[in-house]
């Protein structure tokens, strides 16, 4: 029971809160010139789905004109499928 006996009483270091602010503004500082590299990652993503968009577009009107050439070339051969005139 007599542990406790001669033990003081905890106290912060005097410059404590000072040492903790200045480690915040670092890790502030660190994280602002790490921002340009995110900022790049952000657009590189960008351009490609746009670059991705504009593939799928092109290829999209290809095949649109692809498939009115073939429907006009079998114009011909198509009927209305009205077997009992």
């Amino acid at each position: 029971m007599n542990s406790l006996d001669g033990i003081e009483e905890a106290r912060p270091p005097k410059d404590g809160l000072l040492k903790v602010k200045e480690k915040i503004d670092q890790q502030k500082s660190k994280n602002l010139t790490k921002q340009p590299s995110q900022w790049m990652a952000v657009a590189a993503v960008i351009l490609l789905l746009f670059c991705a968009n504009i593939f799928v577009v092109s290829d999209y009107f290809k095949y649109q004109e692809n498939a009115e050439q073939v429907s006009t070339s079998y114009s011909g051969m198509i009927s209305n499928f009205n077997i009992y005139e």
